[in-house]
């Protein structure tokens, strides 16, 4: 989408349907002119003591048939016209959220979840009234206002209809004079909104450490102070509403004070009869609903400008990473072979790279394990592999392809990751190990569930597969978590296998019974591991360490642990720590003390 082409777009494919609904609306405002003339005949009939009881019931039957006429017509043509802006709706809606699918990781990291469900449901809803009650308003002042106008100038008195008219104008005037503010008001009233409901969903998300912390009063405090700033928003929008309102009622008053005083003039010299200065003010009621509709429609506008333009911003948002124009069709399967040369990678608007003069190369069938402090980088590099972000061409290579040559439908369908954060969705178990596109058998799901020793604990629930997941899987436990997300990485029996650090909230029991589960998946598929224990890293084939994005180690366990370096390091210090877990506090202190031999014989 382009520019301000959210309305203009939609009524251009819809002209034919808006088109129907705007001739069924115009019988309707045709048929309220015959009421003021049917009411003019009326009175003057009823003066002259020319008025016949046959004659009252037909005038009586007449305006009655003429009512239900403007009843069906404006009943049909309204459920017409809202049913088309409900259907805009669901359409800007489906686009959105389709093109948040487009958008890479980057987008997400600098937004928050309330602004993204503002946007899907306030925004849009905006636009939906606008062209719902909005383009109703529009199309009947329209009508009614020109055929009106015509009527009471060819059936009562130009110069009549000319005075009454003066005031009016007013109206422009005062839609331009609010015009902005209404605007800029309407935008901080959606980003009020945006704001409290990021509040709430943060709160929602982190009440177990809310409550952790004893920190109740102060969440209530901090969303006592954003609903407050909320309806503060939305009383100065009322105010400015409120006060365009009055005054264009006052601009309709001013018209019916002449009318009665002009018109009543008219009367008593003989220029029009009784009977026209009733219709003239029947037709002026008729009137000043449709014009004083126009304010209400001035400020939908503004409204649903400032909500275009937010939607707008979204769809002008263009994805980081995308498909290369020299990507290759023909990729549909990977083999595993990793290939990275030269790889230097910044983050966007960072000033020092993440990762630096990166070179490594993993055959296919071959693990790979990396390790390292927090930050050091590891997480970026795999990353990088499945292309959540872009690395500079020319550096990472699968199978001799540059990644950038392989369509992401392809490299994504083919690398399986299980993520650090684990995320399973607020679906059955069956449904999350299941998660991948392509159809899995029951026994699929089974064998996955059994490989990421997950499967014991499944079947413990009275529901078992079937269990209902809270949401993001918090009825699971961390460790639970993990495994079942591991299990819809093996279902998917990628070329690709990556653990970024995802055995972290299991014991080392069953990190050893999930190692040796996955033993006869990982054989013959390229693997690789993040790890911070030890335990999970030194069977893999090669072993690199990263220190502040650069590897500072590379090599097998045993040949790391000859160097005496940051490994070596990192494994003394976890020995230390199981070794301590079972000693008293006094014998720990102790164990810590140069010289001192773990019951490996490790010296320190």
């Amino acid at each position: 989408m382009q520019k301000a082409t959210i309305f203009r777009e939609y009524f251009v494919n819809k002209r034919r349907p808006y088109f129907f609904g705007f001739a069924l609306l115009s019988i309707s405002c045709l048929l309220q002119l015959l009421i003021p003339e049917y009411m003019g005949q009326f009175t003057d009939k009823l003066k002259g003591h020319e008025l016949t009881y046959h004659q009252a019931v037909r005038y009586a039957l007449l305006v009655m048939a003429a009512g239900f006429g403007v009843a069906f017509f404006r009943s049909v043509s309204r459920t017409y016209i809202f049913r088309l802006a409900r259907v805009l709706e669901m359409e800007v809606r489906s686009k959105l959220f389709a093109h948040w699918e487009r958008l890479s990781a980057q987008y997400f990291n600098n937004q928050r979840i309330g602004d993204l469900m503002s946007h899907a449901i306030s925004d849009v809803g905006v636009i939906r009234e606008v062209t719902m009650g909005g383009a109703f308003m529009v199309m009947e002042a329209a009508v009614l206002i020109t055929a009106t106008v015509t009527a009471m100038v060819i059936t009562v008195d130009p110069w009549l209809t000319l005075f009454t008219m003066l005031p009016l104008p007013m109206l422009s005037v005062l839609a331009y004079t609010f015009n902005k503010r209404i605007q800029r008001q309407s935008t901080e009233v959606q980003e009020a909104v945006a704001t409290l409901t990021s509040r709430v969903q943060e709160f929602v998300a982190g009440i177990r450490v809310v409550k952790a912390y004893v920190q109740e009063k102060a969440e209530v405090d901090f969303f006592t102070r954003d609903n407050q700033d909320a309806v503060e928003k939305n009383r100065q929008f009322a105010r400015s509403n409120s006060l365009f309102g009055a005054l264009s009622s006052g601009v309709v008053g001013l018209s019916f004070l002449i009318s009665v005083v002009f018109g009543g003039v008219l009367v008593l010299n003989g220029t029009i009869t009784l009977g026209s200065f009733v219709a003239f003010n029947t037709y002026l009621s008729l009137l000043m609903g449709p014009v004083e509709n126009l304010g209400k429609v001035v400020n939908q506008l503004q409204r649903g400008r400032a909500s275009e333009d937010r939607l707008l911003a979204i769809f002008m948002t263009e994805p980081d990473v995308v498909d290369d124009t020299e990507a290759v069709e023909s990729i549909e399967q990977l083999d595993g072979r990793v290939d990275i040369k030269n790889l230097t990678f910044f983050y966007p608007e960072a000033p020092e790279p993440a990762l630096r003069n990166i070179s490594l190369s993993v055959p296919k069938g071959t693990s790979l394990a990396i390790v390292g402090r927090v930050g050091s980088g590891k997480s970026t590099l795999v990353h990088l592999l499945v292309r959540m972000y872009n690395p500079p061409k020319g550096t990472v290579f699968i199978d001799g392809h540059d990644i950038h040559e392989i369509p992401l439908k392809t490299l994504r369908g083919q690398v399986g990751i299980v993520p650090q954060d684990p995320f399973l969705f607020s679906s059955t178990i069956r449904e999350n190990i299941a998660f991948d596109p392509c159809p899995h058998s029951e026994e699929d799901v089974l064998e996955a569930a059994r490989l990421a020793q997950v499967y014991d604990n499944i079947i413990e629930f009275p529901e078992q597969f079937e269990t209902t997941l809270g949401e993001r899987g918090v009825s699971l436990s961390g460790g639970q978590r993990q495994r079942v997300s591991i299990a819809r990485a093996v279902i998917k029996k990628p070329s690709i296998l990556i653990f970024d650090d995802s055995l972290s909230a299991v014991d080392t029991v069953t990190e050893d019974l999930i190692l040796e589960g996955l033993h006869s998946v990982m054989n013959d598929r390229t693997t690789i591991i993040i790890g911070h224990r030890i335990s999970s890293v030194r069977h893999a084939d090669q072993i690199i360490v990263l220190e502040e994005g650069v590897i500072a180690e590379r090599g097998s366990h045993e040949s790391l642990l000859a160097k005496n370096g940051i490994y070596a390091d990192l494994y003394r210090k976890q020995q230390l720590d199981e070794a301590a877990e079972g000693l008293p506090a006094e014998e720990c202190v102790e164990q810590q003390k140069p010289g001192m031999k773990l019951k490996g014989g490790l010296a320190l």
